[in-house]
C-alpha cells in the first residue's frame, strides 16, 4: 500500500519545450556520467513533449517563487501557455535545441534523455546532464514538497489553495 512517509522532497520545475511543471519525484543517480532519474505521470502533457523532444531542464527556484511554481502544476500545457498565464518570462536553455526555462531559477540542470527504464503508473526517464548553471543561493530556502498541497522551507510552512475553477 502506498504511504508517503518519505516526504519532504525538494520541488523542482521540469521544463520541456515551452511547457513546464513542478515535480518532486527526481533524484541524481550517477556522477560519471552525471545523470538524474525522474518520474512523470502518464497523464501529463509534459511527458508527451519529453517523448517527442528527448530533452528537458530541471530548474530550482527560491521559496519566494513557490506560488507560481506550484500553480503551474494545476494548469495543463495542452490548453494554456503557462508562461503567459503565470506572467513568467522564458529564456532559451543554453545547450538544448527546443527547451525554454522560466527566468529566475537559482540552479538549472539541462538533460538529454539517456534511457527510458521500465515504468509503473509514472513513466521513468534517465537524463544525462549536458549543462549546469547555478548559484550557491539555491541551497538557502528550497521549496520542499510535503505531500498533497503542503510545502515548507527551513522554518516555514505553506499550503497551496487552488482557485475554485482552476484551468485543468
Amino acid at each position: 500500500m502506498y504511504r508517503a512517509f518519505f516526504y519532504p522532497m525538494r520541488l523542482a520545475l521540469l521544463a520541456v519545450g515551452e511547457n513546464f511543471m513542478p515535480m518532486a519525484w527526481w533524484t541524481p543517480v550517477s556522477k560519471e556520467p552525471f545523470r538524474f532519474l525522474l518520474a512523470v505521470d502518464h497523464k501529463n502533457h509534459t511527458l508527451s513533449l519529453l517523448r517527442e523532444l528527448s530533452e528537458a531542464a530541471l530548474a530550482f527556484y527560491p521559496w519566494e517563487e513557490r506560488a507560481w511554481v506550484v500553480r503551474a502544476g494545476y494548469l495543463t500545457g495542452r490548453r494554456v501557455r503557462k508562461a503567459e498565464r503565470l506572467g513568467v518570462a522564458l529564456r532559451p536553455a543554453r545547450k538544448l535545441a527546443h527547451t525554454w526555462v522560466p527566468e529566475g531559477a537559482l540552479a538549472v540542470f539541462e538533460l538529454k534523455v539517456a534511457e527510458w527504464p521500465t515504468d509503473g503508473d509514472h513513466a521513468l526517464f534517465m537524463g544525462e546532464v549536458v549543462h549546469v548553471e547555478g548559484s550557491f543561493r539555491a541551497k538557502e530556502r528550497p521549496i520542499l514538497f510535503l505531500g498533497f498541497r503542503d510545502f515548507a522551507t527551513l522554518g516555514e510552512r505553506w499550503r497551496f489553495a487552488p482557485k475554485r475553477r482552476e484551468e485543468p
